[in-house]
């Protein structure tokens, strides 16, 4: 039972659940002001929110639970 073998780095798959709650998420932040993270000529938040995750340029940590926690993180963004 290794904690950093727990550890899953990028590039790994979302649940479509997942997904939708990353871009959800980040698409309200471009609304509310936030800094775009990339170079795009739509204006429609959930359009840029979704450019970017599709680039992967979206900081974010997700935590699963099955029977452990699993951590899925983007290590090179930071």
């Amino acid at each position: 039972m290794t904690s950093v073998s727990s550890r899953r780095l990028f590039p790994f798959d979302y649940t479509r659940f997942e997904r939708a709650r990353i871009i959800g998420a980040r698409a309200i932040q471009i609304a509310m002001g936030a800094p775009v993270l990339i170079e795009t000529t739509s204006t429609n938040p959930l359009d840029i929110a979704r450019e970017e995750f599709e680039l992967g340029v979206i900081p974010i940590t997700v935590k699963r639970r099955k029977d452990r926690f699993v951590w899925l993180e983007r290590y090179d963004l930071f």
